[in-house]
């Protein structure tokens, strides 16, 4: 235990006043005359001993007060050992996080949470002397915020805090303080954590353990109770945007609502221009997907918003997007003869829709530029492809591109056995024949693959016939999307990175399959080609992995910048080139949400949305008990929660600062030292 002003402990010599006091208030007994003594008898007479011990009370009851206020006035306190060691550091770093995230934006007691965050910081600051060293975060975690800074350094600082963009989890913060104040030796080291307990934010379970030097104390601000509702995420219907199609637009909107609420509006722009309109309703519990419908009117890139009314929490309203939207479909057949019945029965079926689909025939697969001008790769009959074919049909599937692989019906030799095993189809392939006309089984008409290709459920379809069936041991993942006369895949799915990948189980040759004549053929070569690659959306997250990757190859040297539609911001990215590919790396220099336009060499060859974090638009909290209880849970020792208000914060970083003050504890005994003499007292005279 230690002293605030141990000069006041001389102030016990007065201890003698009470003794003083109490013998002069002595009673001293009279002599008085009675005419007759018999009228005395009845008086109780009170024993010296009994007197002697009441005085002895009354006075031990006065030195017990008088020393207790003494003591009070000393301002004894418990103080804290603050390094591992128990030893009282002389100096301090007092470290202050303020949480800026969106949805400190929310109304509190008094006023928007940031404000009432900043406040408290700024009185923080005050009770601490110039001496001290100061470091200010927030959660845009600039470098310059490792810097320590003089107490008038750090006021000004968190005067000019804004609002980011940016939310981070409690383990990411006292990492990163741990991290800054880890070199300090010597120093009492302090954490002031000024959020509003988040739960999305605030999550203790990932394993993290805290530096056991660092004291954290978690002040909170609490938001008023408030419903929210955000636009989680967006994909199209439509396989591939295309020129003239009509946009199917899918939204889905997440809530906290407790009540069923109809009618609420939403808005679709599509570079600049508004596009659509409509009404959602949301039930509590659930999600709700909507749909906005467009159209494709001209090839580009497009940048469009999607925005909905919802208040007070307004950063998650608007969901920003890019997209493109190709002229054609471009379809490239890999075929030995060009002019093989094979190969013109899949060329006419894609030059029935010219407006849409264009298909170039080859004997061998271009250079990797322009292979990734193509949508669908088909490998129609090789039936001896070499490694390197294999593997680059691979890659350009892994990147977004699709791949139908349509075996050779003579034989199916080891080379072609491994084009097929390296997409992932399986293993031991091999024809199985009949020597006549078989039908193939059914086929999987309710697989999404097929949404949209037939009007209504058929119950009985007539399917195509063959001598032929391929066979194989297919890995768990591939999708049967039809059945073979011999039970295993008419057509096989798989995905294959970000691609996909078909594999036909009927021969196309008219000598042994009716396939190529018949009234599915054409409905299962256009439904692969227009599922073959996806209308991409592009759209990142703020504090996530900022990275797109484009189709084209960006030459070295090439100067490339990422810029908002609105001019406000503008970086320079890295860039790296993989097999005709680029990947586009933003890392943190984006940090304001919206439509930006990726240009090379002043050209615009794509758009992105960026997109506050939704982490925090369900605005559930912790209170000051559960908080406390997780960090028992998670053993984070070292840290408190401490209740805060206007005026109980000074008195708390002072006990913080000194210790555990004891001096209200000695103002009680006092005041039940004089309450108990008074009872005594009355007692007593009762008594005599």
């Amino acid at each position: 235990m230690e002293w605030g002003k141990p000069d006041m402990l001389w102030a016990l010599t007065a201890l003698v006043i009470p003794v003083l006091i109490h013998l002069l208030q002595l009673r001293r007994y009279k002599e008085v005359k009675f005419s007759n003594v018999s009228f005395l008898s009845d008086v109780n007479k009170e024993a010296k001993s009994h007197q002697r011990l009441k005085n002895f009370l009354i006075l031990l009851i006065r030195l017990l007060a008088f020393g207790s206020l003494v003591i009070a006035f000393a301002d004894p306190f418990i103080p804290f050992n603050d390094d591992e060691n128990g030893t009282k550091q002389s100096r301090n770093i007092i470290s202050l996080y303020i949480d800026n995230s969106p949805s400190m934006q929310a109304i509190g007691e008094n006023g928007t949470l940031l404000q009432t965050a900043k406040s408290n910081a700024l009185a923080i600051v005050e009770q601490y002397p110039e001496t001290d060293r100061f470091h200010v975060m927030t959660n845009d975690f600039f470098g310059i915020d490792s810097r320590y800074l003089t107490k008038e350094e750090c006021s000004d600082k968190i005067a000019r805090i804004k609002e980011s963009t940016m939310a981070r989890n409690v383990d990411a913060v006292v990492s990163r303080t741990s991290d800054n104040v880890s070199k300090a030796i010597g120093h009492n080291k302090v954490l002031y954590y000024l959020s509003d307990l988040q739960k999305s934010t605030h999550y203790l379970g990932g394993g993290y353990e805290p530096d056991t030097s660092l004291r954290i104390h978690f002040i909170p601000s609490f938001a008023n109770v408030r419903p929210n509702i955000w636009v989680d995420s967006a994909w199209f219907s439509s396989p591939i945007a295309t020129v003239g199609k009509q946009a199917e637009l899918n939204l889905r909107l997440r809530h906290n609502a407790t009540s069923v609420v109809e009618g609420l509006s939403m808005r679709l722009d599509v570079n600049g221009k508004r596009k659509a309109v409509g009404t959602y309703n949301i039930s509590p519990g659930m999600a709700t997907d909507t749909i906005m419908k467009f159209r494709f009117e001209n090839p580009g890139q497009y940048h469009a918003k999607i925005s909905i009314d919802d208040s007070p929490i307004k950063f998650d309203n608007d969901y920003y997007i890019g997209f493109k939207v190709v002229q054609k479909i471009r379809v490239l057949q890999i075929v030995s003869d060009a002019e093989s019945e094979e190969a013109t029965s899949i060329t006419r079926v894609c030059n029935s829709n010219k407006v849409s689909i264009e298909i170039n025939n080859s004997i061998a697969l271009p250079e990797d530029a322009e292979l990734q001008a193509y949508d669908l790769i088909i490998s129609n009959g090789v039936n001896s492809p070499s490694n390197g074919y294999s593997n680059r049909l691979k890659a350009f599937a892994e990147e977004g591109g699709a791949v139908l692989v349509i075996p050779d019906t003579n034989e199916i030799n080891p080379r072609a056995e491994l084009l097929m095993s390296s997409l992932g189809f399986g293993d031991d392939f091999h024809w199985v024949t009949s020597k006549e006309m078989l039908s193939a089984r059914g086929l999987n008409v309710k697989n999404p693959h097929f949404d949209g290709v037939f009007s209504s459920t058929p119950s009985k379809i007539d399917l195509p016939k063959s001598m032929y069936a391929l066979s194989y041991r297919s890995k768990a993942k591939v999708q049967r999307l039809g059945s073979n006369w011999n039970g295993e895949h008419l057509l096989a799915r798989t995905e294959i990175g970000r691609g996909i990948g078909f594999l036909l189980g009927m021969p196309l040759s008219k000598e042994v399959s009716n396939l190529t004549s018949h009234a599915l053929f054409v409905p299962i070569v256009l439904r692969m080609v227009e599922t073959s690659r996806t209308s991409e959306i592009r759209a990142l997250t703020l504090g996530e992995d900022n990275s797109i990757r484009m189709r084209d190859e960006i030459e070295i040297g090439a100067e490339v910048r990422v810029i908002s539609t609105d001019s406000i911001a503008s970086i320079i990215p890295e860039t790296r080139s993989l097999e005709g590919s680029t990947r586009i790396m933003m890392g943190p220099a984006l940090t304001h949400p919206g439509n930006y336009c990726l240009l090379v060499n002043g050209n615009e060859i794509g758009t992105l949305g960026v997109n506050s974090n939704r982490v925090e638009s369900d605005p559930e909290s912790w209170d000051v008990p559960g908080f406390r209880k997780e960090l028992e849970k998670m053993v984070w020792d070292k840290a408190s929660v401490l209740e805060v208000n206007q005026t109980n914060l000074i008195t708390l970083i002072n006990n913080i600062e000194s210790g555990k003050h004891l001096w209200w504890y000695l103002v009680l005994v006092v005041l039940l030292a004089l309450t108990g003499e008074t009872l005594l007292q009355k007692r007593w005279k009762a008594t005599s």
